[in-house]
This record gives C-alpha cells, structure tokens and sequence, in this order.
C-alpha cells in the first residue's frame, strides 16, 4: 500500500510526450486532416495551451506543417507551407 503512494506523478513532459503519440497517430491514419487549434484541442479533449504546445512541437520536428492557422501532416503527399 504505501508504495503506491510513493508512485511519481507523471510529469508534463510524460503526458505530452503521449498526446504527441495520439496525435500523430491521427493526422497519420487520416492524411487529409486539417485542424485549427480550437478544432485539436476539442478532438484531443485536451486545454488549448497543451495542445498548442504539442501541435507547435510537432511543427518543430517536421511531422506537422502549420498554414493559415491549419495544422496538416507532412510526408509524401503533403509538403509544408
């Protein structure tokens, strides 16, 4: 019992780094995916600050590309900008 007490909390890093996982996954599994920040945040039920720094993060690593304010998948059948 007591060493369930002492578990660590996961950390933000811990839990971004599993919304990173899942979102990738779905702009992956439906290539044509575009979404606004608003529109992720609800798909994703997460708060607007997390998910505009994971969506930004995956900007930053090349997986997304972020144009007019849509974030899309870049790979063979999409290009950034």
């Amino acid at each position: 019992m007591q060493s369930e007490r002492l578990k660590p909390l996961p950390t933000d890093q811990d839990t971004d780094s599993e919304l990173e996982t899942r979102i990738r996954a779905e702009f992956t599994e439906m290539p044509g995916l575009k979404l606004t920040l608003p529109q992720a945040s609800r798909l994703f039920s997460v708060e607007r600050v997390r998910c505009e720094r994971v969506l930004e993060g995956l900007v930053t690593k090349g997986d997304l590309s972020e144009c007019d304010g849509s974030f899309v998948r870049v790979g063979p059948d999409r290009t950034s900008g």
